[in-house]
């Protein structure tokens, strides 16, 4: 009786890990189909748009495109990001998320997290980047809400890691092991980053964080658009030791209004004031230390989806300067 007691809870527990797998699986199919619309959908946009009148002269290519006035805080000139490029073999972790193993891995490796977004797509701005890490795309589903209940949990970093390593180190070779850690996120993709940044081992753990478009906050007060005293408490906590240049902290935003939360403007003025850095201009930037926000015109879908598509020059390839030293 005993031992048909133990194999049924051991069937159990099997069939609710299994559950569980596929229901990550299928969150991270949903999500990764979710950005490749929008990214075909600028796509076609710009395409039907540039059939539509003569050809201008080119804008700068890292420059973000933009729906208002002229950008008056640009990107990283094209120029700034090498041609050539770092080759990677995908594999994938257990539950299906993909990796991004460069060539060359061997021994020791450096690993970047990205949360939301099609797994092609951060890849090619990881190659253009010619960022030498192990690469994994995380995809919650849509919304901050699913980023925030999967990720928020105590230990979810070392997890995460442990199956990057299973996966990374058949292709690394004897003495694969994660070495330094970036986290990255584009849109509702912060929210996992916040919640693993919450935890201090895990902030400890983690060198850089970049954030693209993605930082958002809840109000006290909706009307007066008023953010709670401890909003963003992770984002700075990370930033007093980005400010000390102990981390790395950057990230950049459009000029999006929201309806019922803070948009990426009004929480990156908050994160200014609250780590008492200067703002250098009314597309609300600044910089102290490895702490640094950029800002940038552009108030449609269209200015959030390049906001994740020149992450490689915006973000990445100062992720990669800061590795090589």
């Amino acid at each position: 009786m005993k031992a048909s007691a133990l194999l049924t809870a051991l069937g159990a527990l099997a069939a609710a890990g299994a559950t569980a797998a596929l229901l990550g699986m299928r969150a991270q199919a949903n999500a990764e189909s979710a950005s490749n619309a929008l990214v075909m959908a600028e796509r076609r946009s710009l395409s039907a748009h540039a059939a539509e009148r003569p050809a201008p002269a080119p804008p700068p290519s890292a420059a973000p495109v933009t729906s208002a006035a002229p950008v008056a805080s640009t990107a990283p000139a094209a120029n700034a990001v090498p041609t050539a490029s770092t080759a990677f073999r995908q594999t994938s972790t257990y539950n299906g998320a993909p990796v991004f193993v460069p060539e060359s891995c061997s021994g020791s490796y450096d690993v970047l997290l990205h949360f939301h977004g099609a797994h092609p797509y951060v890849k090619d701005l990881v190659e253009r980047a010619r960022l030498n890490a192990v690469v994994a795309v995380f995809n919650a589903g849509n919304g901050a809400e699913k980023y925030a209940q999967a990720y928020g949990a105590g230990g979810t970093l070392s997890s995460l890691l442990r199956q990057i390593d299973m996966a990374a180190s058949p292709l690394c070779g004897p003495g694969a092991k994660p070495g330094r850690i970036a986290l990255s996120a584009w849109s509702a993709g912060y929210a996992g980053v916040e919640k693993i940044l919450a935890h201090e081992e895990d902030r400890t753990r983690v060198d850089a964080v970049l954030l693209a478009d993605g930082l958002h906050a809840g109000f006290t007060d909706k009307y007066r658009r008023t953010l709670a005293p401890n909003a963003l408490q992770a984002f700075r906590d990370f930033g007093e030791l980005a400010k000390r240049d102990e981390k790395l902290f950057l990230i950049t935003h459009s000029s999006i209004m929201t309806d019922g939360y803070a948009s990426t403007t009004e929480c990156s003025r908050a994160l200014l004031r609250a780590l008492d850095v200067r703002c250098d201009d009314p597309l609300v930037s600044g910089k102290s230390g490895s702490f640094a926000i950029e800002g940038f015109t552009g108030d449609d879908r269209a200015a959030h989806i390049v906001q994740f598509r020149q992450m490689d020059t915006t973000l990445l390839s100062r992720l990669r300067e800061r590795w090589q030293r």
